[in-house]
């Protein structure tokens, strides 16, 4: 696990976290695909996006949709576009408590209108998330899609296996270099090779073959074998901000995951799979639009009564598993269509050094303006009437932070990523695009892409859903190649 930090053009400070992170080893492994919990599928206008931008033909918010409703078993019913036949077993929130419902009625305060489901037609809204969640246990992607596929003859699953490279004949993918228990192994590859490495591994894979910017393969003694520029670049991502605040008058939700609390609640857990630790880390999800000028939602709101410990150095705090003893509050807000773009290159051909990961975070003057306008949006949801008595005190950033400066730079310094990156191996109809709209990596014969680096543009939400419709369209459109 990492941190992405990013104090984008300014002066770095010793107590400041660096600037380029080097991430070690095999990667992620599908860019909070098959980690999350919390389903949304993102907005309309994501998807056609990818359409009318891209040139991505045949992929806009119709396919998307499509897939989406193909795959989910909702238990709200049908309605809204909701699928009730898929495989993924999709819930609402089931851990519910009084302050929870402060902070929705903080939001409806606002105008917001409650959500029975955040996925419907207009995501803008307040309410509880929904999670892949089925009695308690996390239905992931491998669990709900790979399993039942292991059972069939020809699939066969291979762990603890790291994949260095493509082997090619001429310019046709015709093999797979792979290194297990040690030692170097071809696999010959008969088809095609699909790659759902993730945003970090999947680019990193792409270069060591050959295909990448052969200004830096070369130097790295990598022949190229298809000069593709783009091949790890215009990484975006989410950027989110915690605002933690100290309760009073309300216990919160801190005990409940410390000595007897955290006693009692395993317990309940495993005799009857409810209570807080049957559900994701955040109960109340809201969709806004941070700054009024947005023609749709541009901030995500996570809520719930936790707060994480901070570090001893109070200008450095780190997301930990360990909870404060005082009773607090957490609003994470995470920007949702950031223009700022990134890279992720290899820095050796072999397979186990660092990646040379650049965010580049808030590059970008609009991003900026976004950055403040979301800490403003928090502060003036928390003080709404339903939920404000029971805030004594902001800890981060602390209300002696007030103007656009000082808001801008505790961004640089405490945002964090929010693992739902997309872009480095975007599909699209312009030749620079690293693969096509059939998601076949353009100057070789024989692979494609299918994971969330494929994805040419962000997505308004968590991927973890996204992700998975996007596996099924694309396998649609697989077979439909092949027939």
């Amino acid at each position: 696990h990492f941190t992405w930090y990013y104090p984008v053009g300014q002066q770095r400070t010793p107590d400041m976290p660096p600037v380029e992170t080097w991430v070690r080893g095999r990667g992620l492994g599908g860019s909070s695909a098959v980690n999350g919990m919390i389903y949304v599928r993102g907005q309309a206008e994501d998807y056609d996006l990818w359409s009318r931008e891209h040139r991505a033909t045949g992929w806009d918010s119709s396919v998307m949709l499509d897939a989406f409703h193909k795959i989910e078993n909702h238990e709200l019913g049908a309605g809204d576009g909701r699928g009730t036949d898929g495989p993924l077993h999709i819930s609402s929130g089931t851990f519910r408590y009084p302050l929870a419902e402060a902070m929705i009625e903080a939001g409806e305060q606002m105008g917001l209108p409650r959500r029975a489901d955040l996925n419907g037609p207009d995501q803008e809204g307040i309410g509880y998330f929904s999670h892949n969640i089925h009695k308690g246990r996390r239905q992931s992607a491998a669990e709900v899609f790979l399993k039942p596929a292991m059972r069939r003859r020809n699939v066969e699953v291979r762990t603890g296996v790291l994949v260095d490279r493509i082997l090619f004949r001429d310019k046709r993918a015709i093999g797979l270099e792979v290194i297990a228990n040690g030692r170097g192994q071809a696999i010959p590859v008969a088809g095609e090779v699909i790659l759902s490495a993730g945003v970090m591994a999947s680019p990193a894979i792409l270069q060591r073959s050959g295909v990448g910017p052969g200004k830096l393969l070369n130097p790295l003694g990598i022949s190229t074998l298809a000069d593709s520029p783009n091949v790890g670049m215009r990484l975006r991502d989410h950027l989110g901000m915690s605002v933690p605040f100290r309760l009073q008058g309300v216990p919160g939700n801190n005990r409940e995951f410390q000595g007897t609390g955290l006693l009692r609640n395993v317990l309940r857990y495993y005799l009857t799979r409810t209570g807080p630790l049957a559900t994701g880390p955040y109960e109340v999800g809201a969709f806004v639009r941070a700054r009024p000028s947005s023609s749709r939602p541009d901030l995500q709101l996570y809520g719930s009564a936790f707060t994480f410990k901070r570090g001893d150095n109070p200008n450095f705090p780190v997301q930990l598993a360990q909870v404060e003893d005082e009773p607090g509050l957490t609003i994470y807000g995470q920007m949702l269509q950031l223009r700022s773009e990134g890279s992720v290159a290899i820095t050796a051909r072999d397979p186990e050094a660092p990646l040379d990961v650049k965010p580049e975070w808030l590059a970008d003057t609009d991003d900026q303006d976004m950055a403040v306008a979301s800490l403003r949006y928090i502060r003036k949801f928390t003080g709404q009437a339903p939920i404000a008595p029971f805030l004594k005190e902001e800890l981060l950033p602390g209300t002696h932070l007030e103007t656009d400066e000082q808001l801008l730079d505790y961004a640089r310094r405490f945002a964090r990523c929010g693992t739902h990156a997309v872009g480095v191996c975007a599909m699209g109809g312009d030749a620079q695009a690293v693969c096509d709209p059939d998601l076949r990596v353009r100057g070789i014969e024989g692979v494609r892409v299918v994971d969330c680096s494929s994805m040419p543009g962000l997505v308004s939400g968590n991927t973890n859903g996204p992700a998975m419709a996007f596996g099924w369209a694309a396998a649609d459109r697989i077979l439909g190649n092949a027939r």
